[in-house]
């Protein structure tokens, strides 16, 4: 696990910073971008106002600003920006495109003066989406979702897949359609980069929804979880549904109840806690299926569950416990799914022992297997805090104790990066006119998940026809890992021997593994050289690694040669023979001939009627 690191820092005006939000850039994931209520105008007599943070460097450093339009912003954005009538934003949650976009969907509107301290009524909260481009280093603009009244409770999500809607912006919130309808659950889409936004539906359409998830899976189809409370009255329905909704973003096609019944946080005592809380899901989805994660009170205290479906949301699974421990409360989870790993962080108050609750962690765990099992619980928290130590000094609720109703995760196949609220260095800034503490911190941590690392050695060797090989194959844990690993080869081209083909490789967190692959290469083993492809594979954790065997041939006359150049060795023996012969013979009777002329030869010049003449001591050629 990484650091500890404060996002925003210690440097004055040192306020709050709660409800966190975090995503990671698909296409650069040493990129991250997260969002907050970010307190520090209220040192000017302001409200809060949305904070953008982005770090280049996986999450060690950090720049920070406000969204423009804030009061009190002179910039050419902030001028420009639809938000610049308004004094106060909230609900932060942010999500990346593919092409580096990220898109941050949040609450405006005013805070009345006429109140204490200058908290008074709150009017019409209004949705808007702003945009960042430039994987979210350049501000592009902001758009109202107007219409619906009252907004609360965003999510967003995009489409990343690819496909037909890849682009696609899906924004879930709780709103009245009009002024006569009920307060609950709405969805609206953007097709152009969040330009423009669709006409919102109630989703579910019985207008039971409250407190919104959303997730896309591999297919585009849209996933929206909500609690179910009655349209009419707003009791708690005592349920947790997840509505599906097809062709891009248009059509809803069903509805299930996912956990029912669902027992509730309801509020912070309920959990001996001094600030508010409530139970609100989260959702994700990958191409092993569907992931809800929330907060349930069945065993008397509140515990993480994570239920699944693999079927599209049509049916879920028996909820499974995601804490280790059941000793104090777990509360406020957020859920990532990415790699085929699903990760979830949540507040932990395993080592408290005071009512109400004045000690708090963050905790970490991980899923390998398709939500099926976690992991330990990984404390991401280097100390506790007190989280009643802060108030909210905002309206509503503005004199309480206040830790936001939500924290969020980021992940890529390698790390998570859960963001939290912190109150560890709480008291570094007091406002007296609130008594209180007032320096609440967005927190992060990188925590790498758990792998496992394969390599073989040699890397490559040669091998006669006949003999025998090995290459040993190791494997270690990686980030607390521990599982079995199966191990498969194959040569390339086909044909090597290989012992085993298969094996598993049970392994421990910190610890290593090893076995000897053999190859036998017969003397029906054509020559030549093989690639030989190594492969771990541990739920979605796949490794490879590659050797090379050259095999030769049976040794030949004493010595290795290959059949290619004996076949040329016999054909030059059968030329080169016969010709030595005729060369050896030539020169025999050239000899012969030559002894003759020295005593004395006749040789005949001109045609065959010429008569002879005789030559003495002639000087033949090559004499």
């Amino acid at each position: 696990m990484g650091s500890n690191v404060p996002i925003v820092g210690e440097a004055s005006p040192d306020r709050q910073q709660v409800e966190t939000a975090i995503s990671v850039d698909p296409r650069s994931q040493n990129i991250l971008v997260a969002g907050a209520q970010d307190l520090r105008l209220k040192s000017l007599g302001e409200h809060r106002w949305n904070g953008y943070y982005r770090s280049a460097d996986s999450g060690q450093t950090w720049t920070n600003s406000l969204m423009p339009g804030y009061p009190g912003d002179t910039s050419p954005q902030g001028m420009a920006s639809p938000l610049h009538s308004s004094n106060a934003t909230s609900d932060p949650v942010l999500a990346f495109d593919r092409l580096g976009d990220v898109y941050y969907a949040g609450l405006v509107f005013n805070i009345s003066a006429a109140g204490p301290l200058g908290n008074g009524p709150i009017g019409n909260l209004v949705l808007f989406v702003a945009k960042y481009s430039n994987d979210g280093a350049t501000y592009s603009g902001v758009t109202l979702i107007t219409g619906p009244l009252s907004a609360d409770k965003p999510w967003i999500a995009v489409d990343n897949t690819g496909g037909p809607y890849d682009g696609n912006v899906y924004v879930a919130f709780d709103a009245s359609l009009t002024s006569s309808s009920p307060f609950a659950t709405l969805f609206t889409r953007s097709m152009d980069g969040g330009k423009s936004f669709s006409a919102p539906f109630y989703a579910p359409s019985d207008q039971t929804g409250g407190l919104p998830g959303v997730a896309v899976d591999p297919a585009g189809n849209v996933y929206v979880s909500s609690d179910a409370f009655d349209p009419v009255t707003g009791a708690n329905l005592n349920y947790t549904q997840v509505s599906k909704i097809t062709n891009g973003g248009t059509t809803l096609v069903q509805n299930v109840r996912a956990v029912n019944p669902a027992h509730w946080v309801t509020s912070g005592s309920s959990i001996g806690a001094s600030f508010r809380a409530f139970t609100i899901p989260q959702i994700a989805a990958d191409s092993h299926g569907v992931y809800l994660v929330f907060d349930d009170t069945r065993l008397g205290n509140s515990n993480v569950y994570v239920t699944r479906s693999t079927d599209g949301g049509s049916s879920w699974t028996i909820p499974v416990e995601v804490n280790d421990v059941l000793a104090g409360q777990h509360f406020f989870p957020t859920i990532a799914a990415s790699g085929g790993i699903i990760d979830v962080a949540w507040y932990d108050s395993r080592f408290n022992t005071a009512s109400p609750m004045t000690s708090l962690d963050v905790f970490f765990a991980d899923s390998l297997d398709g939500g099926v099992s976690f992991s330990a619980s990984v404390r991401m928290t280097n100390v506790s805090f007190n989280p009643g130590l802060v108030k909210r000094t905002d309206a509503p609720n503005w004199n309480e104790p206040f830790m936001g109703d939500y924290l969020g995760i980021a992940a890529t196949s390698s790390n998570a990066y859960p963001i939290w609220t912190d109150n560890r260095f709480a008291c570094d800034t007091v406002d007296p006119a609130y008594s209180s503490c007032v320096d609440q911190d967005a927190f992060t941590a990188a925590v790498g998940l758990p792998d496992f690392a394969l390599s073989v050695s040699p890397l490559s060797q040669s091998i006669v026809q006949g003999a025998s090989g090995r290459a040993k194959v190791s494997l270690s844990s990686l980030d607390g890992f521990q599982g079995n690993v199966t191990v498969s080869d194959i040569s390339s081209p086909l044909g090597l021997p290989i012992s085993p083909v298969s094996t598993r490789v049970q392994l421990f967190s910190g610890g290593t593994g090893a076995f000897n692959l053999t190859f036998s290469p017969s003397s029906g083993t054509t020559p030549g050289t093989y690639s030989v492809n190594i492969t771990g594979t541990s739920g979605p954790r796949v490794h490879l690694a590659l050797t090379s065997v050259m095999v030769q041939p049976s040794s030949v006359g004493g010595s290795l040669v290959s059949l290619d150049r004996l076949g040329l060795f016999l054909k030059f023996l059968s030329i080169a023979i016969p010709t030595l012969m005729v060369v050896a013979l030539g020169t025999l009777l050239m000899r012969q001939w030559n002894r003759r002329a020295r005593r004395g030869s006749t040789v005949y010049r001109g045609g065959p009627e010429s008569a002879p003449v005789l030559l003495r001591n002639s000087r033949l050629p090559y004499d």
